[in-house]
């Protein structure tokens, strides 16, 4: 039996779907007849990640694995030369080009805004402040 949640992508226009727990596989669905979502969807590299809620957990997913947060081992970190970001979750580990890459007005000195440019680090800081943990789990229960 296939194991869904819906869920919001947020890259683009956003729009609900359907998540298949199992495959990690996203499928729209009418907004006008879609249920409540249960979390957030982003799609870096190819890779499909979400952080939703199922059965009172806050989930970090990639492709067809999921994890909970609240165990999860989880970094992210900027190559300044390289002008790449990488994101890693247990044993994996993802590297693609930073947001801010060809920016010229970028000052790494500043404090910066991941979270509002890259999905990544929105889940890196939902990661590492359990408030905004716990305000999601209540939400999008």
């Amino acid at each position: 039996m296939t194991r869904n949640t819906f869920v919001k992508r947020v890259q683009g226009v956003p729009e609900p779907g359907r998540l298949d727990i199992d495959t990690g596989r996203f499928t729209p669905v009418d907004p006008a007849s879609a249920p409540r979502t249960h979390g957030t969807l982003a799609v870096v590299q190819g890779q499909t990640f979400a952080l939703y809620v199922d059965a009172g957990t806050l989930w970090l997913q990639w492709n067809e694995r999921r994890w909970p947060m609240a165990d999860l081992a989880l970094t992210y970190g900027h190559d300044l030369e390289a002008q790449t970001t990488t994101f890693a979750a247990a044993d994996r580990s993802i590297t693609y080009p930073a947001w801010w890459r060809g920016d010229p007005a970028f000052d790494p000195l500043i404090p910066e805004e991941d979270e509002l440019h890259d999905w990544l680090a929105y889940a890196a800081v939902v990661h590492s402040d359990p408030d905004m943990q716990a305000s999601m789990l209540k939400s999008w229960a």
